[in-house]
């Protein structure tokens, strides 16, 4: 009786949908746990579709009000302001060209947003890939999928704040805007204008915004910075990378810190430029000591964009030589 009953909802569903309305989740063929749900479900269920409104109406069946999510965000576009851009294929498959997010789910969530991305949703608004689109990846990389460091509630326990702050559903605030608010106030904090902008949108949020995260003690945080600069004769490029400790024990992971990766990017006559968000994940102690290397500082020294970050013209894979040292 229940597998006919089964049977009867696939069949009303599949038009909707797609003919995979009632796939598994967790698929432990895909090597995925019960974190990964019901994101990774979602993601099979709307494959092969192209109709924006078909996608969002299938996220909105299988996740009541997560797209309220993105419309709040988009009261607020300062927000989007301050994130640089990325690329949709992550550096693990640039050989194969695979997106890492599916280009109908992105521009479904971007029809909401609408902010910069390309035709073929390769290159385009780092914020929107990095958070929502981050969530409906599939992709399996060599760390395993995107969304888990969205889906771990590693970086809530490690930062000693409420679980599923950082997540796809959070009890307050959006995943994109505490997310922009915590990784903002930690990255811009020696850049006044991109310090005023975030105030500023803080403000528009106004009594969303969860109050333990502007109340946090961000000035007690142990951190170090990597900068890679470089200049030439079209542009001025400086990569920072901001490794933060917890302050807390991790029970639910082995990260003991978390990655603020941020952009400078001034084109040649161009006086002003601020840092921008590129992406924001919780690393281990191995990957943080291997980052500040002794050997890997110097004055001439060849480094390329990391982390899917992008910008205009050929700068994403090439080779650049320029400084690179640590801020304490």
């Amino acid at each position: 009786m229940f597998q006919a009953l089964l049977t009867l909802l696939g069949t009303l569903l599949t038009p909707v949908f797609g003919s995979q309305a009632l796939a598994g989740c967790p698929d432990s063929s895909r090597r995925e746990t019960p974190s990964d749900c019901p994101w990774a479900e979602v993601t099979r269920v709307v494959e092969g579709i192209e109709d924006p409104n078909r996608i969002r109406e299938a996220i909105e069946t299988r996740i009541p009000g997560f797209l309220k999510q993105l419309e709040q965000d988009h009261e607020t576009p300062l927000l989007f302001q301050l994130w640089g851009m990325s690329r949709n294929i992550d550096e693990s498959h640039l050989s194969t060209g695979r997106r890492t997010v599916s280009p109908a789910i992105l521009k479904a969530l971007n029809s909401i947003w609408n902010v910069g991305y390309d035709n073929d949703y390769i290159h385009g608004h780092a914020g929107l890939t990095h958070t929502y689109g981050y969530l409906f990846s599939n992709l399996e990389t060599p760390f395993g999928y995107k969304r888990a460091r969205y889906a771990r509630n590693e970086i809530e326990s490690g930062f000693g704040l409420p679980a599923g702050l950082f997540s796809g559903r959070p009890a307050k605030g959006t995943l994109f805007s505490n997310l922009t608010v915590f990784a903002g106030k930690i990255a811009f904090r020696d850049h006044e204008p991109a310090m005023k902008l975030l105030d500023e949108a803080i403000g528009q949020i106004g009594r969303t915004a969860p109050a333990e995260l502007l109340s946090y003690p961000y000035g007690s945080l142990k951190l170090r910075r990597l900068v890679e600069w470089t200049r030439n004769d079209a542009f001025t490029l400086e990569l920072r990378t901001d490794i933060v400790s917890f302050p807390k024990a991790n029970p639910a992971g082995r990260n003991t810190a978390l990655l603020i990766y941020s952009m400078v990017y001034k084109k040649d006559g161009k006086d002003r430029a601020r840092p921008r968000l590129i992406t924001v994940f919780p690393v281990d102690s191995g990957f943080a000591a291997n980052l500040f290397k002794a050997d890997g500082l110097g004055e001439r020294v060849p480094f390329k964009l990391k982390y899917n970050a992008s910008v205009q013209g050929d700068l994403n894979q090439a080779l650049l030589v320029g400084r690179r040292f640590i801020v304490e």
